[in-house]
């Protein structure tokens, strides 16, 4: 039998996979009935929502990335004690949709159960993430002083 993965690299080791968009490698690494939530609002984010075990990981994963193409991942720090973990990250990424470059940060809070993770509960700007995919509109402020402003008669 071999020693469990410090949580630092297994976290690593997961993030890299998720990255990639490896499914069997993610799947390796949690446990059955893993919960994960990405913080927000589905019909603005699809990706967001919460899924539950090794089929709702798949999905989480294939709707990610559906609609991004990772180019660049950095894990700014984690902290990880007993069997709860913080992870800071940053990454860009490309809707493949339109080709934009997306610049997102998340903070996840990471749960083990022995050294599977258990659950996921992600944080990140869901507000910017719809705008920046098109999802959502910034109303433009000119266009509704026009609007509002009373006509003069002449």
């Amino acid at each position: 039998m071999t020693d469990p993965l410090p949580r630092e690299h297994l976290v690593k080791v997961a993030y890299a996979a998720w990255a990639r968009g490896d499914e069997i490698a993610l799947q390796s690494l949690v446990t059955e009935d893993c919960e994960f939530q990405l913080v927000g609002n589905p019909v603005l984010n699809p990706h967001s929502g919460l899924r539950v075990g090794k089929a709702g990981l798949r999905e989480s994963v294939r709707v990610f990335h559906e609609d991004f193409a990772v180019r660049e991942f950095l894990i700014e720090k984690i902290i990880a004690k007993d069997d709860d973990a913080v992870i800071h990250w940053h990454a860009t990424l490309e809707f493949v949709r339109t080709g934009r470059m997306i610049e997102s940060e998340r903070c996840d809070l990471i749960a083990f159960e022995g050294n599977l993770i258990s659950r996921m509960k992600c944080f990140f700007d869901s507000a910017s993430m719809a705008v920046a995919t098109g999802r959502a509109v910034i109303p433009d402020p000119a266009a509704d002083m026009s609007r509002a402003a009373p006509r003069r008669k002449a």
